[in-house]
């Protein structure tokens, strides 16, 4: 898409279990309430190295932290503590619109800072403002990584198989047979963690109707086209030919996130299709020196037809009703600074969302700075849905649709009637 061509001149180019653990980075008692912020974020490991580093670049500052290991908990959570003022000074949210921790949808409500007077929000690109700002323009997120979902391999293990990456959908399909095969699983997949279930079609619709059709979501809110009148259709139903040609572990609907990334990274499981960042989780499961590589999901039988689902990933916001926002905003800086861009990147397996030039792409980020530069990528598409019900009912419908009590046109009909209600 040409906007991803206009955001690479400037930018360097989304856990089974539901709980909570905290750090406090330090005695609070030994710090006055004017230095010490609090923050919440999904998943802890990228955050703790931002606030460690942006602790030690601030003697005398301490970052009380709660870490939510499962995104639809964390959602849940927020929400209920910005409702009820309860929230941290900062925290992580997602770009664009889609899900109620969302920056449009919480800009909408009010709960944001405005942080458009930041020196950094100044250099945002058009496409950047568009995912960080509010429905009334005001930049109210500082990006922070530069995310993909791909087919994500543990390159020892698809070696030990002795199988190629598959480039075309029917070369997936006879991956898939040739793994089922070796008994290995070619793709893990952990439905039991709702926000997995949107991953694989996201891959498949990028070929299959955004990367063709970059107007397809605008067209839908001038109800000029719906999801069960275009290759979404198609899209779901190459996903249950995956499930019913052995592409996948059994019942994945009972398998969570972590034990999908133990079967990913023990080589049980010889690729995921996935946002790259979930290699962090592997990672914890794999043998000292194992490597991972990255190449696009394809959907159709041309490779050169292959689109990549390329995203601003992690966004953080202020809280409208912070305690400490002059602090806050000093964080905000941190993390848009090259250091913090870089190191937020690294400790997350995606890349920087701006400039950072000691960033240096691997096996897994140079496929999406390819994909990017030759104009072979979309958005994901929940962030340009018009609210949050639209991912809800899709993150609920395909784990149904895995069970057998919906089918295709059953989800899609559903994703059409969220789509056009009202919030």
């Amino acid at each position: 898409m040409q906007s991803f061509t206009r955001f690479t001149t400037l930018c360097c180019l989304a856990v089974a279990a539901t709980a909570c653990s905290t750090s406090g980075g330090g005695a609070t008692t030994a710090a006055s309430s004017g230095q010490v912020l609090t923050l919440a974020a999904a998943g802890q490991g990228p955050a703790q190295a931002a606030v460690e580093a942006f602790q030690k670049a601030n003697p005398g500052v301490t970052v009380k932290t709660v870490y939510t290991e499962d995104d639809a908990s964390y959602q849940q959570q927020l929400r209920t503590q910005l409702a009820s003022g309860t929230a941290p000074d900062v925290f992580r949210m997602w770009p664009g619109g889609g899900n109620t921790m969302a920056v449009r949808d919480l800009g909408e409500d009010g709960m944001l800072m405005d942080l458009s007077g930041e020196g950094w929000a100044g250099g945002l690109s058009t496409d950047l403002k568009a995912v960080t700002s509010d429905p009334g323009g005001k930049v109210v997120a500082v990006p922070v990584t530069i995310g993909a979902i791909g087919a994500v391999w543990n390159d020892q293990a698809l070696k030990a198989a002795g199988l190629a990456k598959p480039a075309t959908w029917p070369e997936v399909l006879r991956f898939c047979k040739d793994a089922k095969a070796k008994g290995v699983v070619p793709f893990a997949l952990g439905l039991k963690s709702a926000w997995v279930t949107q991953l694989v079609p996201y891959a498949l619709t990028a070929s299959l109707v955004y990367g063709p059709d970059p107007g397809f979501t605008q067209r839908q809110k001038d109800g000029k086209a719906t999801f069960a009148g275009s290759a979404w259709k198609q899209a779901l139903e190459k996903y249950l030919q995956m499930r019913d040609g052995g592409c996948f572990n059994d019942s994945p609907n009972g398998v969570g996130y972590d034990e999908q990334m133990q079967l990913f990274g023990q080589g049980k499981a010889l690729g995921v299709v996935h946002v790259l960042s979930a290699v962090q989780s592997a990672r914890e499961y794999a043998p000292s020196g194992a490597t991972f590589s990255m190449t696009p999901f394809p959907a159709t039988d041309d490779a050169a037809g292959t689109y990549l689902p390329v995203s601003v990933g992690i966004v953080y916001g202020v809280n409208a009703k912070a305690r400490n926002p002059e602090l806050a905003k000093r964080f905000m800086t941190f993390l848009a600074s090259p250091e913090g861009q870089a190191l937020y990147a690294s400790a997350s397996g995606s890349s920087p969302a701006l400039s950072a030039p000691g960033f240096k792409p691997d096996a897994l980020q140079q496929p999406v700075l390819d994909a990017v530069e030759a104009d072979r990528s979309t958005l994901y598409p929940d962030q340009a849905w018009p609210n949050a019900k639209v991912q809800q009912e899709h993150l609920t419908s395909i784990q149904e649709l895995f069970n057998g009590t919906v089918d295709v046109p059953g989800v899609l009909g559903r994703m059409d009637k969220a789509f056009t209600s009202t919030k």
